[in-house]
C-alpha cells in the first residue's frame, strides 16, 4: 500500500465448489489473481483485477481462464443517509478456444430517512450457445461461441426495522425484468421477470 493506491495478490484453488454446498471443497493451489486500487478522493474508488483460473469447471476440466474485472465507485453522503453508485465490467477469456465474453453492470442506491433503501440495478452480461444444451452433455465437436447479450434491469426497496438491540432487521423485495437474444427466447421467453421478497438480519454497533 502506497499513499491512494493499493496493490493485493493471492493464491487459491481454482476449481469451482461442487453441488454438495455443506463440505469445503479442497485443492491444491494451482490459480493466482492481483488487484491494484486506487482511492483518488474520499469518496471515490477505482480497482482493476486479473486472475489466471486452472481448470475452474468440472465439466471442461481441461479448460483454463483468465478472468478480469474493473469498476468505479461513488459514494456521496446525504442528510441522514446516502447515495452509492457502482460502474462496473468483467471479462471472461477461455484459453484454449480464445473465447471472451464480457458483462457490465450499473447499479446505485439511496439509503435515506437513515431506515430506507431503494436501489437499481442494470445488468448486460454475454451469454453462449451452452445454454441450449440445457442438461445434455457437449457433443463431439461442440464448439462454444456467443449468441447474444441478456439484460437485466432491477428495481428494490427495503426498511430497517430495529426490533431487538444490536440486530436490524430488515424487510424489503425487488422485481427484475429480463430481454433475452433471440436465440434463447424459445427457451425463456420474450421478456422473462422474476421477484423475491426477503428478510434480513444484520448486526451493528449502535
Amino acid at each position: 500500500m502506497y499513499k491512494l493506491a493499493r496493490i493485493e495478490a493471492s493464491g487459491f484453488h481454482g476449481r469451482e465448489p461442487d453441488e454438495f454446498r455443506w463440505d469445503i471443497d479442497s485443492g491444491k493451489i494451482d490459480s493466482w489473481s492481483i488487484r491494484a486500487t486506487v482511492n483518488p478522493a474520499q469518496n471515490w474508488s477505482a480497482q482493476y483485477s486479473f486472475a489466471h483460473l486452472t481448470s475452474p469447471e468440472a465439466l471442461h476440466p481441461e479448460e483454463d481462464l483468465q478472468r478480469m474485472t474493473a469498476s468505479i465507485m461513488y459514494n456521496r453522503p446525504m442528510a441522514r443517509g446516502n447515495w452509492a453508485s457502482t460502474l462496473l465490467w468483467g471479462r471472461n477469456r477461455t484459453l484454449d478456444t480464445g473465447l471472451a465474453s464480457n458483462g457490465y453492470l450499473a447499479e446505485s442506491t439511496i439509503r435515506f430517512a437513515e431506515r430506507n433503501y431503494i436501489w437499481g440495478r442494470i445488468e448486460s452480461a454475454d451469454r453462449t450457445d451452452e445454454l441450449l444444451l440445457r442438461h445434455r452433455a457437449d457433443s463431439a465437436g461442440f464448439q462454444e461461441k456467443i449468441i447474444g447479450r441478456v439484460q437485466a434491469y432491477t428495481i428494490g426497496f427495503e426498511r430497517d426495522l430495529h426490533l431487538v438491540p444490536h440486530l436490524a432487521t430488515g424487510v424489503g423485495g425487488q422485481l427484475s425484468v429480463y430481454s433475452t437474444p433471440d436465440a434463447l427466447k424459445a427457451q425463456y421467453g420474450n421478456h422473462p421477470a422474476g421477484g423475491v421478497i426477503f428478510i434480513r438480519f444484520r448486526p451493528y454497533s449502535k
